[in-house]
């Protein structure tokens, strides 16, 4: 877990709608006199194809329903018939990207990274993620996304981190006879749940 909290909010954020995080992805160039770090992408993260729900597998003569929270912010506007695939970067003031998580090395890297989900060559998607901050492919969707205080940036999603808090602590409030008998691995979450618990 990253001591950065506005990263460990993006994180536990991002994992409630369903997503599969990798976080402070450090990227490396190799020059003629060897390697130079090029920058790091604070979140590569990917939301499989399905909807939010719970599992059903036969148990004897009954049904046994299984559940992994997850619910869906609307803000993300996410397609549940092709992967999501967040290349992210977290900001606490102002929205903006690193120049360098716009280049083709750094989106190739992340491209692979989350492996081979697009039916698109890699140069197509990332000269359009490039072009336009997303590219969708018939199985993925790639997009630039910025967690940010506040503003809003282009070509590019914004998420605000208050939203995320805010979202976080509503889903906890709607769910609560769930979460009165779960012990809390995410601290974001935790610490969410017991000032919602304690008013």
């Amino acid at each position: 877990m990253s001591s950065d909290p506005a990263l460990a909010l993006t994180v536990a954020y991002l994992r409630l709608n369903g997503y599969f995080v990798l976080t402070e992805q450090e990227l490396h160039v190799l020059e003629s006199n060897g390697y130079r770090a090029l920058t790091d992408i604070d979140i590569i993260a990917v939301r499989p194809p399905n909807p939010p729900g719970p599992a059903h597998h036969q148990l004897g003569l009954s049904v046994e329903e299984c559940i992994i929270v997850t619910e869906i912010d609307s803000a993300l506007d996410i397609d549940p018939t092709r992967f999501d695939v967040v290349i992210g970067e977290v900001k606490t003031a102002e929205a903006a990207f690193n120049p360098a998580i716009r280049t083709p090395g750094a989106l190739h890297a992340a491209l692979r990274r989350t492996g081979d989900l697009y039916t698109d060559p890699h140069d197509e998607v990332v000269d359009r993620v490039i072009a336009k901050g997303v590219a969708t492919t018939p199985t993925a969707r790639v997009r630039l996304v910025v967690f940010a205080g506040h503003g809003h940036i282009g070509p590019g999603t914004t998420v605000h981190l208050g939203d995320a808090a805010r979202f976080i602590r509503s889903h906890l409030a709607s769910h609560q006879d769930l979460y009165r008998i779960t012990r809390f691995s995410d601290p974001v979450v935790g610490l969410l749940a017991l000032l919602d618990k304690v008013g």
